[in-house]
């Protein structure tokens, strides 16, 4: 089957998240957020309630940027678009560190626990080209095994740093 060429439509998408995972990897929040809706929707699956707002998840990627996960990288896989929804492949390294104030109530051992997995993310785009939903999906059995935590104690450190 030969390839077929992409709508400038399908072509806008793919270069939008080619750019915001480059912005990520880049710890860029101004370049991340100029891709987001005001009023985006983000859905993790380690959090029970989506992230609602552009505004609601800069501290959180700040604080991921900053403190969590200082070297997050993603690498792309693959990405497919269609229409305004796009999905997106790819591989995310880091290292996720914990600081002592924080392990010690849970009784971990703090420090900095080295992850590398696959994730995938589907996207929608409003009518100005913007992302106004994301919802993101990973293993997250493999993560709690790769970093050495049980995953509702993941869970709760996300739900920490989501309110903070």
């Amino acid at each position: 089957m030969a390839d077929v060429p992409l709508s400038s439509w399908d072509m806008r998408p793919i270069e939008a998240i080619n750019e915001f995972h480059r912005a990520y990897s880049d710890h860029d929040i101004e370049g991340l957020l100029a891709y987001l809706a005001e009023d985006v929707t983000i859905r993790f699956p380690t959090s029970p309630q989506p992230i609602r707002g552009k505004q609601s998840i800069r501290p959180v990627w700040s604080m991921v940027f900053t403190t969590v996960i200082p070297d997050i990288r993603q690498e792309i896989l693959a990405t497919v678009a269609h229409g305004r929804s796009a999905a997106c492949e790819f591989v995310e390294t880091g290292t996720l560190t914990i600081p002592s104030e924080v392990a010690d109530p849970l009784g971990l051992t703090p420090g900095g626990r080295p992850y590398s997995m696959n994730m995938a993310s589907f996207f929608h785009f409003d009518d100005d080209g913007l992302v106004d939903e994301i919802h993101a999906y990973w293993d997250t059995g493999t993560f709690a095994d790769q970093i050495g935590i049980d995953i509702g104690v993941i869970r709760s450190l996300q739900a920490r740093t989501h309110a903070a």
